[in-house]
């Protein structure tokens, strides 16, 4: 569970032309090189020089704009395993080499592989450890240097070799916590009571008052057609994320993710847990056709910083909390739309911000328009090319409904392209994107129960928690015009079966 190297370098920008990049750092464990040959034998592929492994790397990402179609590389024969790539050089192939791109910068490393796969099958990448530890070796480091250029990054070689010798000692990753490896080398290692064994991963207890904050974040992803032919599709999931600021070594926290006793009752299907959480309880209990939501107890013992103590999913939801449809006639020099918006009686009529946004696709700017929205106040966003109606904090409290009719009048198209021009949205081809945030709201009713929260051993502390429900990705399709939508093919499934 090694890396044989690590490797920091620049990529060339999107459309530049230019395909130049820069090695920015590279550390080539040769402990772990040494074993590798011993274990491989003949079959022992060595690292090949920075240069080359950068020239290959970028090859088989794509970024050499030089390169034209290849086989090999480009075939939808191909099975994609990224973040892992194979790349040939010519001292031979390596695999698995582990990536994680950010803008303008990539992260590499190849971890040891103890097996033999010269020539023969390789192994699935679950059964080797070193890419995990490699990928969260790589993510970590992307996060430490985040907010640093590349030239800044030249300018703390040593910074990150100091950071890969507390994260990852002559090549084995051992600590993939920001916060405790920054400690680490920051020497801030606080005494423990022999009575209490302190965890490897949390180099520094906290001093002060116990606070815990709780956050349930619930997200709705929807697509509305208001079409006969194609049905409205949505997800509703969540997170429940944690900060514990708990004096002690090991403290343990024992807390209930329940529901509000009014409005929706949703039970969550699948949870999936941090690594810290000791148990959990994921019944569904089931009376006749109805099913009703049980509370789910964790236990667990915190990191020190702000994690995501779990994931959640609803499939259970009947009806969408915001139900809309949208219409848009006319050519190219002028457009009428109609939208209308209907709040779920269920759903909490307080937003922190609510609002349609209508972006024109292939279009000039907007020149002029009128609009008549009975609530609610409209505007162009700077750039002129997203239609913005703004419903404010609240819908009418009798009608739960609003509505918006507008002329559009457009000015030329402006070339070259830009981002705005999209393949598929042209004509009336368009839709509009609905952005709300409401708080101390889910949709599902889950919650925190704060009289179930425990601490062992037992501490005063102060309990913050947060509910809030947020949409992403919410469309509506223009009904007069063609829709991006998919089906299975039932037909081709006949036949197979």
């Amino acid at each position: 569970m090694s890396l044989r190297g690590v490797w920091i370098l620049t990529t060339p920008s999107a459309g530049s032309g230019n395909i130049e990049s820069r090695l920015l750092f590279s550390r080539i464990y040769q402990t772990v090189e040494k074993k590798m040959h011993v274990i491989h034998g003949e079959d022992f592929v060595p690292l090949p020089p920075n240069q080359e492994l950068v020239t290959s790397l970028l090859y088989e990402l794509g970024y050499s704009v030089s390169s034209k179609f290849a086989t090999v590389r480009d075939t939808c024969t191909k099975v994609e395993e990224k973040p892992v790539v194979e790349i040939e050089t010519s001292v031979g192939k390596h695999w698995p080499v582990v990536i994680v791109e950010q803008p303008g910068l990539l992260y590499c490393c190849i971890p040891s592989v103890e097996t033999c796969i010269a020539g023969g099958k390789r192994p699935p990448l679950i059964k080797i450890p070193g890419v995990t530890l490699g990928f969260s070796l790589l993510c970590v480091l992307a996060d430490y240097l985040r907010s640093l250029t590349s030239t800044e990054i030249l300018h703390r070689i040593f910074d990150i070799y100091s950071f890969l010798s507390h994260a990852a000692p002559f090549g084995k990753p051992v600590d993939v916590n920001l916060e405790s490896v920054l400690a680490k080398m920051a020497n801030k290692i606080s005494p423990v009571p022999k009575s209490q064994r302190q965890p490897a991963w949390k180099p520094v207890l906290h001093k002060g008052k116990n606070q815990i904050h709780l956050v349930i974040t619930e997200y709705i992803r929807a697509i509305q057609y208001d079409k006969k032919d194609t049905e409205d599709v949505w997800d509703l999931y969540g997170t429940v994320s944690c900060k514990a600021e708990l004096v002690g070594a090991m403290p343990d926290i024992t807390l209930n993710i329940s529901h509000s006793p009014d409005g929706n009752t949703l039970p969550l299907d699948h949870l999936i847990i941090h690594p810290c959480v000791q148990s959990a309880d994921t019944a569904i209990i089931e009376t006749g056709k109805e099913v009703r939501p049980s509370p789910r107890r964790l236990r667990f013992t915190p990191p020190a910083e702000y994690f995501t103590l779990c994931h959640y999913t609803v499939s259970s939801l009947k009806d969408l909390p915001v139900r809309g449809s949208y219409e848009v006639k006319g050519d190219n020099k002028s457009l009428i739309l109609n939208a209308k918006l209907k709040l779920d009686e269920r759903v909490r009529n307080s937003f922190e911000y609510c609002e349609l946004q209508m972006p024109f696709f292939n279009r000039g700017p907007v020149i002029n328009f009128e609009s008549t929205p009975n609530h609610g106040s409209v505007m162009l966003s700077p750039d002129k090319r997203v239609f913005v109606w703004n419903i404010g904090a609240k819908f009418p409290s009798r009608s739960l409904e609003v509505h918006l009719s507008a002329n559009l009048q457009f000015g030329d198209a402006l070339k070259p392209a830009t981002t705005y021009d999209e393949s598929f949205c042209v004509g009336l081809n368009t839709y509009a994107q609905l952005y709300f945030k409401i708080t101390e709201f889910t949709h599902s009713g889950c919650l925190v129960d704060p009289k179930s929260v425990q601490v062992s051993p037992y501490a005063k502390l102060k309990l913050t928690t947060v509910r809030e429900y947020l949409s992403t990705g919410y469309r509506i399709w223009n009904s007069q015009g063609d829709v991006l939508t998919s089906s299975p093919p039932t037909q081709l499934l006949k036949d197979v079966t």
